[in-house]
């Protein structure tokens, strides 16, 4: 009867570190070339402002603030909230309306006439994104704007206090 060796297999140092070299080539190419790659994670859509007046006038008749967020494409701070809060506020029937505050966003401001996102966010003082507005329908800021991100433990009790601070003035306003 012969005695089976058992096959154990040798390490191929040069091969092994060869491949591992290479395994690490390819992952930092790879890492390269998607930090210059266009972001592939689509974005949570929220309304665009298009017709400031029109959506505050809407807005409005339904007791409600026209909720503005000024936002920069690829601010993934600005993509947080939209996740986090504002869809479902959307969802919940809030008037929220989105625009990128930089020059070729064209819209229609509260005047009824052209202007874009950069013009809006300058009258408005914005120089942070994001940044949220509560709006009567003449454009008049009548809840407490939010800026930045915050800390998303709390974000939604501010935009709760907001909300409601506009909902009453809307409502203080209509008896004019």
């Amino acid at each position: 009867m012969s005695a089976l060796k058992p096959f154990v297999a040798r390490p191929r140092v040069a091969s092994s570190r060869r491949d591992f070299a290479s395994w690490l080539l390819a992952g930092a190419l790879t890492a390269g070339a998607l930090a210059l790659a266009p972001a592939a994670r689509a974005e949570t859509p929220l309304p665009a402002a298009r017709e400031l007046r029109a959506d505050a006038q809407a807005a409005a008749a339904g007791g409600q603030p026209l909720v503005l967020m000024f936002s920069l494409p690829g601010c993934s701070y600005c993509e947080q909230l939209r996740r986090s809060t504002y869809r479902w506020l959307v969802r919940d029937g809030v008037p929220v309306r989105q625009l990128e505050m930089v020059g070729d966003y064209r819209l229609l401001g509260f005047d009824g006439k052209p202007t874009d996102g950069a013009a809006l966010a300058a009258h408005y003082g914005v120089h942070l994104a994001p940044t949220v507005l509560f709006l009567d329908p003449d454009g008049r800021e009548i809840g407490e704007r939010l800026v930045g991100a915050g800390v998303p433990d709390f974000y939604g009790a501010f935009v709760d206090r907001s909300l409601g601070q506009a909902r009453e003035r809307l409502k203080a306003g209509a008896g004019r």
